[in-house]
């Protein structure tokens, strides 16, 4: 697996790494990583500058004991570089290429549009180069479909530990809003103090930590938000802990570059009501079961949050109805999946395959009279 993120990182990537890495594990496959530690990058904020260009043609001889290479990306300087030269001049018995398309990439110097607009769109027919391509969500799979085969691409969401983060979606007060993910600017978590500024008898909790982690403290104090807490990286027991405690999840990204909302999922299990940024990938994950806004608007998020902690009767309808969706969304499945594409990459499609019981689903107390409220949320199509 080539991928820019693996443990002892914290990151949706790095988490997809260590799911994919322990579940074919289990199955008996031999799987090894190339990430950061083989492949280092610098850093300059959010420049992010890969030594693939430079390790590929000491990497490439390596490539030969494989029977197939999994790579993530687009991440610029890195799995651009593999998908053009990575398995380059190693004749007809190359190993299998499968590559997982996360989303594009977006900053927001104004400077730089142009050259991302072109990178961008260079990466969904280069994706092609592939002998399969993997999207986590119908919008992506659908964007790839302009270039990619309909044989050649699959959409495979990503799962969730239901087990580990499940609780009751019946909360306890105060209302609690959590934030979980990193410090870094296209995340908008900006955007979720400014929406916090003026409502009441809410309590904000922001788990994570990154380069941005001063600015974005220094904003709450300066916006004078008394009931927000920076918990900074926590332990994965405690994290879970105060992700039970909540009552609302909020990814606030403001670009593109959040593909899916693994956090999103991980606050579904748990019995919280996911709140997104109407992003592709993500409002696919959200559907009907929370609540959506346009990606940096104060004004709808603030509203959402503010409808959220009033209305009791919705809130708990929305928990569950995300719980249920969540249930659907296990790493074995998604381990299971990926194992079909290698083997049917390598042209093993009649080897055995066991496909992974659902788990039961827990009883959390009373279900919901389903035609009691009826929500529609979101926007038909997203530009």
């Amino acid at each position: 697996m080539v991928i820019s993120e693996a443990p002892p990182v914290r990151s949706g990537v790095s988490r997809v790494a260590e799911k994919l890495e322990t579940g074919l594990r289990r199955r008996g496959h031999q799987v090894d990583i190339l990430s950061l530690s083989d492949i280092p990058r610098w850093e300059f904020g959010e420049f992010r500058f890969s030594s693939m260009p430079f390790k590929l043609p000491g990497l490439r001889e390596r490539f030969t004991d494989y029977d197939l290479i999994h790579l993530h990306g687009p991440v610029p300087t890195f799995s651009d570089v593999f998908l053009l030269a990575g398995l380059r001049g190693l004749g007809k018995n190359r190993p299998r290429l499968v590559y997982t398309y996360h989303a594009p990439i977006y900053l927001h110097q104004l400077w730089l549009k142009p050259f991302l607009w072109a990178y961008n769109a260079l990466q969904e027919p280069l994706a092609a180069l592939a002998d399969h391509v993997i999207a986590s969500s119908q919008s992506y799979g659908k964007r790839l479909a302009r270039y990619v085969p309909s044989h050649k691409l699959t959409v495979i969401p990503w799962g969730v530990d239901f087990s580990v983060f499940h609780s009751s979606p019946l909360k306890r007060q105060p209302f609690t809003v959590i934030y979980l993910g990193q410090m870094r600017p296209y995340k908008g978590l900006p955007v979720l103090l400014h929406a916090m500024k003026n409502l009441e008898n809410i309590r904000l909790w922001v788990i994570g930590d990154g380069h941005s982690a001063d600015q974005f403290r220094k904003l709450a104090r300066d916006l004078e938000l008394p009931n927000v807490t920076f918990w900074g990286r926590l332990p994965d027991q405690q994290m879970v802990r105060l992700i039970q405690q909540a009552h609302v999840m909020v990814l606030p990204s403001i670009t593109a570059s959040e593909a899916f909302g693994i956090v999103l999922l991980e606050g579904m299990a748990a019995g919280l009501v996911p709140v997104a940024s109407h992003l592709p990938g993500v409002a696919d994950l959200v559907g009907t079961e929370g609540f959506t806004f346009p990606p940096g608007d104060v004004r709808a998020l603030s509203d959402i949050i503010e409808r959220l902690r009033d209305d009791v009767p919705l809130r708990e309808h929305l928990a569950r109805l995300a719980q249920a969706k969540a249930r659907l969304f296990s790493w074995e499945r998604v381990v299971y999946a990926y194992e079909r594409i290698y083997l049917d990459s390598l042209g093993q499609r009649g080897a055995e395959v066991i496909l992974p019981e659902p788990l039961p689903l827990p009883v959390t107390g009373q279900l919901p009279d389903f035609d009691a409220i009826s929500v529609q949320v979101g926007y038909e199509s997203y530009e």
